[in-house]
């Protein structure tokens, strides 16, 4: 048994209740105690939480029971029958992987998903499914879109953007549950990456493709038994010649039986058959080659009236995988519900719950069919995204929304839950329709509408970069330079939100040059502004301020104040930091900007904090704490956190530090904007020291180090690097210490952070004191009390103004 597998059953054996540290360490290590045994935990613990949710108390950790696993599986076939030696075949493999292979139409997504429902109860930890798509006449489904989707569904709540690191992290958190996986429509390049890790855990995979490679099922055509069964099970009566010739003319398909027996309903069978025989058919439409399938699509499709007709011959042009009645709506330009609802009867469309969709060859059908593409689906969602992301973040920059139809299906979005609801739902066809739209202007203008739920709600930034590259390609195309420079900005915003600053800076330098080449003053406010963001965060604070400037020049925002006023926060002085943050505050109010009202609050608590007056600090956090809401995302929640973790450090309340400084590390690990996590592991180290534990104090200034040197963070750098410096001080390794922030110095030299070098020329002093280098001790204590003065942290320059003892 590994450590991390004793580890959790030491847990799970109490599950919901803390377990002493000591009784935790025996059982990992028993006798074979490490040198520092809480720190081993606690690294052991920072793992474990790859896969389970751990709290920590204060004297323990605890474990959160996992809740029940996804359940994702489509609903199966009511009327299911037949192919028994298939699934005896299929129950009785050993095989980690279960491939159904098979041409169009014999059912091999039916005979998956019955199997898999016959499976699931063994797979407690998670069902879950996705089509690839990758036969359909649309757009793929990439293994990114499909992994982010998964990993969503085990509740991670912040999706990283690269593959790799995807790849890495699904496999972690299937390496010990066990769990069944569906991948239906899948090409043989998408099963490796989307297969579970771990060695209890079942894919069952759907293909045209013969996968040899793995335990595999061929099927064929329905047996005239099996077929008779369908048409029985189905209610088609008639005589046993007229149904052994219609399992004939259908040629054994169960998708064309299907959609024969539908039609039977109201028919009578020698009707029907005559007209199947019959040479009337529109032959020149081929449905993979299959004349049994084109013919019972063909007579169904007729039998249809005018309106469901023509509904069905537009929804050939539905990029995503599914739709709602109201897109169906907005291509009919009538409500859809009673033509949807003949197209479901007639087994021409398939309904799950509320979501309607396409049999790849009835959408290859219907395709065919040749209805002119129709706008009204593209605008239908832009209409709603716009709304839903204007209710997410009525501040964010937007470009001008065109005109639209008046007659659209309009949801009402006007609260953050039933926004929210609807993204959540609905976010993948609004990605596949902004890769549908090719080179048209609604490609970049669904990108933009979906950038306010991308930005703050979406744990999905694979799809944001989907769309924003479609939308850049489109705007390249037909010469749009504001749509291109909003596209390049889009990606840089998606970069940062990933923690990728280097990469970010190009974009956003490019959007910057464009528009200004089109004079697009209003968006280039913005774009100025996050560009000086963007050096903030690389640790370039005159580049920062400078660009701030520029921004404010050409329109004061409240935005553009807030982003000033961080960048102060580490260049100073703090006077004027603290002065334009009142200001966005001001102008944030007067427009009832709820989410930048919370920002400010919180920018007021950081200056303060950083001034020393712990009594204003206490007043913004009062304020800001109850304005902490789940619609800020956790990332909001880590930084409110980690602030009063960081006050109650100060105050000398030191167990309750530790407490509130570790929620602000647990929340903080659940998002891919990693800043938050090593910033609350910098104060939780500090707390660490402060109460005696050194070596504690390492391990989280270590991994603080490990993850902003990796995002060229130069803030977290210096932080995690003074840190580190104090540490080693306190268990006497002064010359590691003084290596440590003498390398903190370097880097807040170089980017500026006036402020924040403060402590690390402190440090530097106390650990040349303890050296016994007196004269050197005193001249960073020197350097200290002039930055501290001339930036305005008070609290520091009342400490400093004398020789160190």
């Amino acid at each position: 048994m590994t450590r991390i597998e004793a580890l959790r059953n030491a847990l799970a054996a109490r599950p919901g209740l803390p377990v002493p540290f000591d009784e935790l360490v025996d059982a990992v290590w028993g006798a074979d105690r490490p040198a520092n045994p809480r720190a081993a935990l606690t690294k052991l613990v920072h793992r474990l939480r790859a896969t389970d949710q751990v709290v920590t108390e204060p004297y323990g950790y605890r474990l959160v029971p996992r809740r029940r696993g996804p359940r994702q599986l489509p609903a199966d076939l009511p009327d299911f029958v037949g192919r028994a030696a298939e699934i005896d075949a299929a129950l009785s493999s050993a095989g980690r992987v279960l491939a159904i292979t098979g041409p169009p139409g014999v059912g091999k997504t039916a005979l998956a998903v019955h199997l898999a429902h016959r499976m699931g109860d063994g797979f407690a930890d998670g069902q879950l499914y996705v089509n690839l798509r990758a036969f359909s006449e649309g757009d793929p489904v990439t293994v990114g879109q499909a992994l982010s989707r998964f990993l969503r569904a085990f509740g991670v709540e912040q999706v990283p953007a690269d593959l790799d690191t995807q790849i890495a992290l699904y496999r972690q958190l299937t390496e010990d549950r066990v769990v069944l996986v569906v991948l239906d429509n899948a090409d043989r390049d998408q099963i490796g990456p989307l297969a579970p890790r771990g060695s209890r855990s079942r894919l069952v995979v759907t293909s045209r493709h013969d996968l040899p490679e793995h335990d595999q099922i061929r099927v064929g055509v329905l047996a005239d038994g099996e077929a008779q069964a369908l048409l029985g099970a189905m209610g088609v009566a008639g005589e046993e010649g007229d149904r052994a010739e219609l399992v004939r003319l259908c040629a054994g398909l169960p998708l064309a039986l299907r959609i024969a027996a539908a039609h039977l309903a109201d028919q009578d069978i020698t009707d029907y058959l005559a007209d199947l025989r019959g040479d009337g058919r529109l032959d020149a439409l081929e449905i993979e080659g299959d004349r049994a399938v084109r013919g019972t699509f063909e007579l169904s499709y007729r039998a249809q009236p005018v309106s469901s007709r023509l509904l069905f011959r537009l929804l050939g042009h539905v990029p995503g995988a599914d739709f709602p009645v109201e897109a169906a709506t907005a291509l009919l330009h009538q409500n859809a519900a009673e033509p949807l609802a003949r197209l479901v009867a007639a087994n021409l469309v398939q309904r799950d719950g509320e979501r309607y969709s396409l049999h790849d060859l009835l959408g290859a059908y219907a395709h065919r069919l040749g209805a002119p593409a129709s706008t009204r689906l593209h605008e239908y969602y832009l209409r709603n995204t716009d709304a839903a992301g204007r209710t997410l973040n009525p501040e964010l920059h937007r470009m001008a929304s065109p005109e639209l139809p008046a007659d659209l299906p309009v949801h009402d979005l006007s609260d953050m839950p039933s926004a929210l609801a609807w993204l959540n739902a609905e976010h993948a066809n609004v990605v596949a329709a902004a890769v549908s739209a090719g080179d048209r202007p609604i490609a970049w203008q669904l990108a933009d509408a979906m950038r306010a739920y991308f930005l703050h709600h979406a744990a999905n930034v694979v799809d944001w970069y989907v769309v924003a590259e479609a939308g850049l390609k489109a705007a390249q195309h037909l010469g749009d330079v504001t749509a291109e420079a909003n596209m390049h900005a889009s990606l840089g915003l998606a970069h940062w939100r990933s923690g990728r600053f280097v990469d970010a800076l190009p974009e956003y330098e490019r959007a910057v040059a464009l528009a200004r080449q089109a004079d697009d003053r209003t968006s280039l406010t913005s774009y100025v502004g996050n560009l000086g963001i963007i050096h903030w965060e690389l640790g370039n604070l005159a580049e920062a301020a400078d660009a701030m400037h520029q921004s404010l020049a050409i329109t004061r925002t409240p935005n553009t104040l807030f982003n000033l006023s961080c960048v102060l926060n580490d260049l100073g002085p703090l006077r004027l930091a603290a002065s334009y943050c009142e200001e966005a505050l001001r102008s944030s109010t007067e427009r009832n900007l709820t989410a930048g009202i919370a920002f400010c609050l919180h920018g007021l608590v950081i200056a303060h904090l950083f001034v020393g007056d712990l009594g204003e600090v206490e007043r913004y956090l009062d304020e800001v704490e109850p304005l902490t809401t789940p619609e800020l995302g956790p990332t909001f929640q880590s930084r409110v956190l980690d602030a009063r973790a960081f006050l109650l450090l100060e105050q000398d309340r030191l167990a309750e530090a530790e407490v509130v400084a570790r929620q602000a590390v647990e929340v903080a690990t659940r998002t891919a904007k990693d800043m938050a996590e090593w910033d609350a592991r910098c104060t939780l180290g500090a707390v660490l020291r402060r109460r005696g534990r050194p070596d504690e104090a390492v391990a989280e200034h270590e991994q603080a180090l490990r993850g902003s040197s990796t995002a060229a963070f130069a803030r977290g750098e210096v932080q995690a690097l003074t840190g580190l410096a104090g540490d080693h001080r306190v268990l006497g390794g002064l010359r590691e210490a003084l290596a440590r922030a003498t390398e903190a110095n370097k880097i807040a030299e170089r980017g500026q952070l006036r402020v924040r070098q403060v402590q690390v020329e402190a440090e530097l002093a106390e650990i040349h004191l303890a050296a016994g280098d007196a004269a050197e001790a005193e001249r960073h204590r020197l350097r200290a009390w002039e930055l501290a003065r001339e930036t305005g942290r008070r609290a520091w320059e009342a400490r400093l103004a004398g020789p160190l003892v």
